[in-house]
């Protein structure tokens, strides 16, 4: 669970970072002592630090004043508070030294647990606003001379302008105000004051006959106080008007003139107009310009917006009109079915605050980028979230709408829900990649060739690498390359395919199994143009197949242990048992009768006596076979007394001994600590001194013998009985078979001891040997490691 979770944190921090330096704003984070952990390039761009020299530094190297960095700690940046997204401004400091305004979004970063661990911060600088600030400022000041003249609360433009134009001419003290347009040489009122002058909105003139022509060619502000005396005297419109006195400034819009803002009066004025007088008409001028301007611009864009709206009303796609920076400004109908919201929702946000996180990088390089760029784009791919917080899959064209200048002026796209698409295409993906199937083509005139990206993966390349043909069929191990190379051949010539199984050495060395089927089309001709098939990872099959044959194999052997193991039960044990319920019953009855005869019962106990050890030995090795065909018995290593061990032996058998006047002797010298599993050294010498005594002619010497080498110690049994063949001695310790002969006294055993010893020894790491002669005994030598220390 815990590397499950460091996998996820891990994502989301590398999905948080590739975000963080796509932002266009500075970003900073912090630790929670303010200390600078990471910026993006905007960052380095702004400050003009490199990552390096601030890395680690306190934040109040960017504040002009440790005040303003002291009051940024005290109002959000501490760990006691709870700012998720404050936005405030305050003066920063670039390393030249510079100070500067910027807006900061501010907010404390907290673990999952409500520890605050760090802070974020967004820097935007402020500069350029401020400078525009302060001239909109100086602006507004003037325009207020004029907001008296044209604020009242009409709606509509011509009386807007009716209003400016009586109010200006009055304040003036001119007799006529005219607004006009002029369009090559003609001068059309548009609107004039008062209604009581003799002109009509329409009326035109020649613009050559008109103070208009003279303000145009000056291109600002034109002031007559007094025609007769001005270097215009001699001008048409003074010859035939009388006109004395006049102010004029044109109107522009898209750089160029469309006509005149003028006031006029056929008297000469007795004040001189002054320069807030220029000042007013200029900004009325402009103000009128921009008006213009926009009724131009909403006009046209009513057209094209109904022309839209026509279009993006009858289909079932997403239709959206953006500004440039992707500002919802129209969405069709159709997003309430999409996405769920209505449009009023949308209109005036952005949809990067639905995109996937994973996809802002791809939108904003393959669709926003290109758009702004003029570029027409098509069929982008991305997840975008529905109002109810489910991803949906979309696909969207974009295409930028230029103003007159060759610039973008809004974005449409249209999009389209591709959320099934995807689904499936996803599920036929993993189909192939669980069953680790690609597909190939090899165009045989250009000898192109192409591979699917599981192709490239069972290959181990990276996708998209370039491969010959010959390239490709170098990856098959060397044995299988005339075979391969065969088939393509034999494909192209006849148009029959191919199917085979064949090793594969991929790019990082490994083999690898695999399936290579190969089909030929042809053309009208019947001449072979391409070869395609698909290509499958077996390698997991043959695995399995082998482990499977593994399997089968240990399950045989453990179904003939098993077998083994319930013969033993059957016979090896139900004789012993039966010795001693027999002879228990005769001690009973004697005992019952009076007959008791105490050489005999005597006798009775031996056997008695004699079977169940015998029973016990059996059991003993069946538990101890058991446990070691499922892996349960592990090494318990201790110190042991070797020379306890050899009396409890002795003592053990001291009846079987008698039996056949057998002596055993322990020799073990002068040790007498040995370090090993003592529970399974007295079996491995309890199995071994059983075997030499089943062997053993009457009258005989068995011998345990322990020496020590530089490496192991070597146990050693050794009996005089009737020894072994070599095909018995072959044979002794066979997974299969449990090979059993019959002692000198008939003795029958479970051919189990020596297979529990040899097991025995190799858990502790060490081996058995076996030295024997037909008719002169038999000599078992066990080995193991004399640094035996507990696991």
């Amino acid at each position: 669970m815990e590397k499950e979770s460091n996998n996820k944190t891990g994502l989301r921090r590398h999905h948080f970072f590739s975000a963080f330096n796509s932002i266009p704003d500075a970003m900073v984070v912090t630790d929670i002592n303010r200390r600078i952990i990471s910026v993006n390039s905007a960052f380095v761009k702004l400050f003009g630090y490199k990552r390096g020299e601030v890395k680690g530094k306190e934040t109040s190297l960017l504040y002009s004043s440790e005040q303003d960095f002291s009051d940024a700690g005290e109002a959000r940046f501490n760990p006691d508070s709870d700012v998720k997204a404050e936005v405030y401004e305050v003066l920063y400091r670039r390393k030249n030294g510079e100070i500067f305004p910027a807006e900061s979004v501010g907010s404390v970063v907290k673990d999952d647990d409500g520890e605050t661990i760090g802070y974020l911060a967004a820097i935007k600088d402020l500069t350029r606003e401020k400078r525009r600030s302060e001239e909109i400022s100086l602006l507004t000041k003037r325009l207020r001379l004029v907001a008296a003249i044209v604020a009242n609360e009409e709606k509509d433009f011509e009386a807007k302008m009716k209003n400016a134009l009586k109010l200006t001419t009055d304040l003036l003290g001119f007799e006529i105000g005219i607004v006009s347009r002029v369009e090559g040489g003609t001068y059309t009122i548009h609107q004039y004051y008062p209604e009581t002058a003799d002109l009509e909105v329409g009326m035109q003139f020649d613009l050559r006959e008109t103070y208009c022509s003279i303000t145009l060619k000056a291109d600002d502000v034109v002031c007559i106080n007094e025609m007769k005396t001005s270097p215009h005297n001699a001008h048409p419109c003074y010859t035939k008007f009388s006109l004395e006195s006049y102010i004029g400034v044109p109107l522009i819009v898209d750089e160029e003139a469309i006509g005149t803002i003028n006031f006029s009066s056929s008297k000469p004025r007795k004040e001189p107009l002054g320069q807030a007088d220029e000042d007013m008409v200029r900004l009325l001028g402009q103000w009128l310009s921009s008006e213009f301007e926009k009724q131009a611009y909403q006009n046209e864009l009513k057209k094209s917006r109904d022309r839209f709206r026509l279009i993006s009303h009858n289909t079932a796609d997403l239709v959206c009109l953006h500004e440039p920076d992707g500002t919802y400004e129209y969405v069709s109908p159709s997003v309430k079915k999409i996405l769920g919201y209505t449009e009023d929702e949308l209109l005036g946000t952005t949809p990067y605050e639905l995109f996937h996180p994973d996809d802002l990088q791809k939108i904003q390089k393959e669709s926003h980028e290109r758009a702004l760029k003029g570029e027409q784009v098509h069929h982008v791919h991305y997840r975008i979230k529905r109002k109810d917080g489910e991803y949906i899959w979309f696909e969207t064209a974009t295409e930028p709408i230029l103003n007159e200048e060759g610039e973008v002026a809004n974005l449409q796209t249209s999009s389209r829900e591709i959320t099934d698409r995807k689904k499936l295409e996803k599920l036929l993906k993993d189909t192939n990649k669980l069953a680790s199937v690609g597909g190939w083509e090899l165009d045989i005139r250009t000898q192109e060739l192409f591979f699917t990206d599981e192709v490239y993966r069972i290959h181990e390349l990276p996708l998209r690498t370039k491969l010959s043909v010959e390239e490709a069929i170098n990856f098959y191990a060397e044995e299988d390359r005339p075979a391969i190379t065969e088939a393509v051949n034999y494909a192209i010539q006849t148009g029959e395919g191919y199917d085979l199984e064949l090793t594969l050495v991929t790019a990082k060395g490994n083999r690898k199994w695999v399936r290579a089927i190969g089909k030929t089309q042809v053309d009208e001709k019947g001449e072979a143009y391409k070869l395609y098939g698909v290509f499958q990872d077996l390698s997991m099959r043959k695995l399995m197949e082998d482990q499977l044959k593994e399997k089968n194999e240990k399950l045989e052997q453990l179904l003939k242990a098993t077998n083994d193991i319930n013969a033993i039960i059957g016979h090896d044990l139900k004789s012993p048992l039966n010795t001693i319920i027999g002879f228990s019953d005769l001690s009973v009855k004697a005992l019952e009768e009076g007959t008791f005869e105490a050489e005999k019962f005597k006798k009775f106990l031996n056997l008695i006596y004699t079977s169940s050890k015998g029973m016990s030995t059996t059991l003993d090795d069946l538990l101890k076979w058991s446990r070691l065909q499922t892996g349960d018995l592990n090494l318990d290593i201790t110190s042991i007394d070797i020379k306890r061990v050899g009396r409890h032996l002795s003592d053990f058998y001291q009846a079987s001994l008698s039996n056949k006047e057998l002596k055993l002797k322990f020799d073990f010298g002068e040790h007498s600590q040995i370090r090993a599993d003592e529970s399974m050294i007295t079996t491995m010498i309890r199995n071994l001194i059983s075997n030499a005594i089943k062997f053993s002619n009457e009258k005989g010497e068995i011998t345990v013998r322990l020496e020590k080498s530089r490496d192991d110690w070597v146990l050693t049994v050794q009996d005089e009985g009737v020894g072994m063949t070599d095909e018995v001695k072959r044979d002794l310790f066979s997974p299969l078979d449990h090979p059993s002969e019959y002692g000198t006294k008939n003795e029958k055993g479970t051919g189990l001891g020596l297979k529990v010893t040899e097991k025995l020894v190799k858990l502790h790491g060490g081996r058995v040997e076996v030295e024997s002669e037909v008719g002169k005994g038999t000599r078992f030598k066990l080995y193991f490691p004399n640094d035996l220390s507990p696991e």
